[in-house]
């Protein structure tokens, strides 16, 4: 017998925090090499660090609602890219199977993401926490 297991992460990023930190290496630590020529297309100086602070923030997310990984977690193998209609669609190489629900929103001063993973028990090696 199957049955799905939801598991839920959010993170909340101050813009003014992460404009503080912000260098190149930075950048290429949190982006994919797909995020990053999106990145420097994008002219307005707010704009591109919303952009940044909303892929942070789901990348985070993302590792919360997990928790651990059998290996490292390196947020430039995690891509997020639009579908048809704008809305956010994550690729990752790790728990490929799974299917992962993701929403960013951000204002002038905070990037929010909140991010949904289902995944099947079956293929699920991951210790959940018993109630």
């Amino acid at each position: 017998m199957t049955s799905t297991i939801n598991r839920l992460g959010i993170d909340l990023v101050d813009l003014d925090d992460l404009r503080a930190r912000l260098n190149e290496t930075l950048v290429r630590r949190i982006l994919s090499s797909n995020e990053h020529r999106r990145y420097e297309a994008i002219k307005d100086a707010d704009r591109k660090l919303q952009f940044l602070a909303g892929r942070f923030a789901a990348k985070e997310a993302y590792t919360k609602a997990y928790r651990t990984f059998e290996s490292p977690l390196n947020f430039s193998d995690v891509d997020i890219d639009t579908d048809k209609t704008g809305a956010p669609v994550l690729r990752s190489p790790y728990r490929s199977g799974d299917t992962v629900h993701v929403s960013i929103s951000h204002t002038k001063h905070h990037a929010v993401a909140v991010v949904w993973v289902e995944s099947d028990t079956q293929k699920d090696t991951h210790e959940e926490l018993k109630l």
